[in-house]
């Protein structure tokens, strides 16, 4: 009797097993074939703020912090936004009043948390400064100065309780004025009735003409969700933490305040690893024709910076056995955005880095990978130039797309190939075209087109992944991919395809020299002629690609390129006799930028780089090695290097340039004596410190905001 029991026991767990083996067999067979999730409607409140929420109308294009936050968020959680437009106050009471889902910016509050639900993560935060007019003798006297002065502030507010706890905390001594709104209190302000006031960071304009002489304190804003949506609230968090992990430095973009600190997670998640199991090929669609980011080779195989990023972010995230890449070719940007909403591929590159258009087209955006500055290419004086006829590449819309956008009046041409486009130029059957810099440094390189001028534009055009809605597994794993790629990695891939759009073939010299070539078949000895030029032309086109991929193009100083290969070279042996390094940072870039335009910015870059390179070139190289970044390796006697240092902070302080008037760069140098053991990496990173060092104490005197002026 117990030896039945037994084996009826027995019996009952091998049932068992087989039983959740085949629950687990079929959850395997739904979970591979789950179709994505399908979108739900959140109304979202828009209140019209310079560079926070920008476009009112469903037709307008939007911009801005919060838009950009929002539709991020908006891709993990799966919703479809339904906009609902008003000022603060009147969305405010919507949303209290449950008429919307979401609103942006909100300070979190006790009379607002009892009203509104708050996430884990606020989406930025704000400062707040007191202010003076520009013109006030106490914009120049710092904190101190403020004592026994009169400050205004709106009543019951947040405002108001930093600014009391602020003044009682540390004693300043000034007098609090409180009114019961904006415009009153800024009347009073204007008018000279009150000496200072209290407001945001991002609620004063340069045009208010208002200078912050202290900063009272700092709060955190929110995505506040509707208390009667507690389930958009969960889709929140989630969405929030995934961004969190995946690409930190996505909300340190948009508010420069938040998540700068955080490291990227390189593991993927248990939702990524089993959308890999289920899809370990992945289709990758491309547009074709498009060096140095997309193209298919000689041998039918893609190429591009496309499959560099692809092969070198599956190595950072270690997943090189998980997945496989299926390429797929596109003539055209509209066919390949196509081919992803159809679902013929499951993610594309290039696609540009536009939200608004990302929205209409129902995909999602990836992080950037790559960011080009945009050329006109022109024929003639740029001074005689009049745009009414432009010439683009049939078929391969990304030109058109930016010529739309920026030439709207523009007649359009279309020809076969990019050749043909610059022959349009030359011969001026059209007025300009358009190339980005690594097409336009590949393509002109060529001797037919050295006569044709360019002119960098103001706008950039970014360039990333794009998946179809819904598939944020994908997106969380490119993104996590992106945010691990060494820097500039993507931009450093481009030279070596540059270079290959623009190697002069035997057959393009023939028909270039068909004349000659004639006279070569009846006249041997010109054959001999022919092929010295053709070798000369060649060595001078790889000698102007080497130029390029070496030297800065807005300054002609060295790169970042050629500063690492000096560094791979010899900087971990000892440091030479005489050896002096030196690092330099503009101060104020960005303000300049900002303020008067990038034509001031690099004004400031190109007058940088003139004195260091009057007064160190003599010892050695000037390296620009980042935007607002130079290093220099010097060789100088020790008695000589204070002279040095000398002249070149005068060269610095006595600069003015047309847009501009005045330069400040911060500096710090390590000279090869300081220390035993030196290597001119160690050396690198010391001069670096004393640079931040040096800069810090130049925002600390001048008193700017260095976050607001780097």
């Amino acid at each position: 009797m117990r030896r039945k029991n037994v084996l009826c026991n027995i019996f009952l767990c091998f049932l068992a097993v087989i039983i959740c083996l085949f629950t687990q067999i079929n959850s395997t067979s739904n979970a591979a074939t789950q179709p994505l999730r399908e979108h739900k409607d959140v109304r979202v409140g828009y209140v019209q703020s310079t560079n926070f929420m920008e476009g009112i109308g469903d037709k307008a294009v939007k911009r801005g912090m919060a838009y950009d936050y929002i539709q991020r968020v908006s891709y993990y959680a799966n919703w479809h936004c339904i906009y609902v437009y008003g000022d603060w106050n009147t969305i405010l009471d919507k949303l209290y009043n449950g008429e919307i889902d979401l609103m942006a910016g909100v300070s979190k509050t006790p009379e607002r948390m009892e009203k509104v639900l708050f996430p884990d993560y606020p989406m930025g935060s704000e400062s707040y400064y007191i202010y003076v007019h520009a013109n006030n003798p106490l914009a120049n006297q710092g904190m101190a100065a403020l004592a026994g002065h009169t400050v205004s502030v709106n009543h019951n507010t947040l405002m108001e309780t930093i600014l009391r706890n602020w003044n009682d905390s540390e004693n300043h001594h000034v007098r609090i004025k409180t009114f019961s709104g904006n415009q009153s209190r800024y009347n009073d302000f204007y008018a000279g009735k009150t000496d200072a006031t209290v407001d945001t960071d991002n609620a004063v304009k340069p045009e208010d003409k208002m200078i912050p002489v202290a900063k009272i304190g700092q709060s955190e804003f929110y995505l506040a969700v509707n208390r009667q949506r507690p389930d958009i609230l969960k889709e929140l968090n989630t969405a929030l933490r995934k961004i969190n992990s995946t690409t930190p430095g996505f909300t340190n973009q948009l508010s420069n305040k938040y998540f700068s600190g955080l490291a990227v997670l390189a593991q993927l998640q248990n939702d990524e690893l089993a959308w890999l199991k289920y899809h370990p090929v992945i289709s990758v669609g491309y547009v074709d024709d498009y060096l140095p980011l997309s193209g298919t080779g000689n041998n039918g195989r893609p190429t591009g910076i496309i499959v560099d990023v692809l092969n070198e972010m599956v190595e950072e995230l270690k997943i090189q056995d998980k997945v496989q890449f299926k390429y797929v070719a596109f003539g055209s940007y509209e066919a390949m955005i196509q081919g992803l909403k159809n679902g013929a591929v499951d993610m594309v590159f290039p696609a540009n880095n536009d939200v608004d258009q990302a929205e209409r087209d129902d995909i999602f955006l990836t992080s950037e990978v790559i960011n080009a500055p945009m050329y006109l290419v022109y024929k003639g004086d740029y001074s005689d130039l009049q745009l009414r006829r432009m010439s683009a590449k049939r078929g391969n819309s990304i030109g058109d797309i930016y010529i739309r956008a920026h030439y709207p009046n523009v007649e359009l041409v279309y020809y076969d190939d990019i050749f043909e486009v610059l022959d349009a130029v030359k011969d001026g059957t059209v007025d300009g075209c358009i190339l980005n810099q690594f097409r336009k440094d590949g393509y002109l390189s060529h001797p037919d087109y050295w006569d044709l001028n360019t002119f960098m534009l103001k706008e950039t055009v970014s360039r990333c992944f794009a998946v179809k809605c819904g598939n944020n597994e994908l997106l969380s794993i490119l993104n996590r991919g992106i945010t691990n790629l060494p820097e500039d990695f993507g931009m450093n891939c481009t030279y070596t395809y540059t270079e290959k759009i623009s190697s002069m073939t035997i057959k393009d010299f023939f028909l270039q020299h068909i004349f000659i070539f004639t006279i070569v078949v009846v006249l041997i000895s010109t054959v001999f002629s022919g092929l010295v030029a053709y070798i000369i032309l060649i060595q001078r086109n790889k000698r102007r690609m080497a130029f390029l991929a070496h030297h800065d193009s807005l300054t002609g100083l060295l790169n970042r390129q050629s500063f690492d290969e000096v560094i791979d070279t010899g900087g971990a042996l000892p440091a030479t006799e005489n050896l002096v390094v030196i690092a330099m940072d503009l101060n104020g870039l960005k303000n300049v930028n900002d303020a008067l335009g990038h034509e001031a910015g690099d004004e400031l870059i190109k007058g940088a780089a003139d004195c260091m390179t009057r007064i160190l070139s003599p010892y050695g190289t000037v390296y620009r090695i980042g935007g607002d970044e130079f290093m220099s390796v010097l060789y100088a006697e020790p008695d000589q290097w204070p002279d040095i240092i000398q002249r070149l902070k005068e060269a610095f302080n006595g600069w003015k340039g047309e847009k501009v008037d005045k330069l400040s760069v911060s500096v710090g140098s390590v000279v090869f004596n300081e220390a035993e053991n030196l290597t001119m990496k160690k050396m690198v990173t010391m001069a670096d410190e004393r640079m931040y060092q040096d800069k810090a104490e130049y925002y600390r005197h001048s008193g700017a905001d260095r976050r607001k002026n780097r």
